[in-house]
């Protein structure tokens, strides 16, 4: 098997990474009644650690040195992209970062293995952001925050 570049180990774990800080904010999933907040909690600390297993995967191999290193790059784009996000919902965040996701897919510069952490990950999403794509304006205002977020990336070098 070919050994992955760092951009390629970056690449693969920034969107898992943004999943994972964005969905450990506070107030960032509410349940739809308070009879389901146990059952909600349950679910989001299992998407958080499919999210944890996806962000750190790509690392595994490395000497703990190098793993280093990488982790603070990793953490120096989830400032700059983070540092965006304090005028947005956690609603548009989350629908900006799937739709940041999805367009990967389809290009095929992310694949989700079926079975994988990241796509045990993105099925327990999309339900809890399904009700956000039914707004056609919130759905262009994601798009348009995915793409804009991507541009960033390819500044700094990624996903070209």
């Amino acid at each position: 098997m070919p050994s992955l570049t760092d951009r390629q180990r970056r690449e693969l774990a920034l969107p898992a990474s943004l999943l994972y800080v964005l969905t450990g904010a506070p107030e960032a999933f509410k349940p739809a009644s308070p009879e389901l907040a146990e059952r909600a909690a349950a679910d989001i600390a299992a998407l958080r650690a499919d999210l944890r297993t996806t962000w750190m995967e790509p690392f595994a191999d490395l000497t703990p040195t190098k793993r280093q290193a990488l982790f603070r790059r990793l953490e120096r784009l989830n400032k700059i992209v983070v540092a965006a996000w304090h005028e947005h919902t956690a609603l548009d965040l989350m629908l900006a970062l799937w739709s940041f996701i999805q367009d990967l897919t389809d290009r095929e510069v992310l694949i989700l293995w079926e079975g994988s952490a990241m796509d045990r990950a993105m099925r327990r999403l999309t339900p809890m952001c399904e009700h956000g794509f039914t707004n056609p304006a919130a759905e262009t205002a994601a798009q348009r925050q995915a793409a804009a977020l991507l541009g960033r990336l390819q500044a700094e070098g990624l996903y070209r």
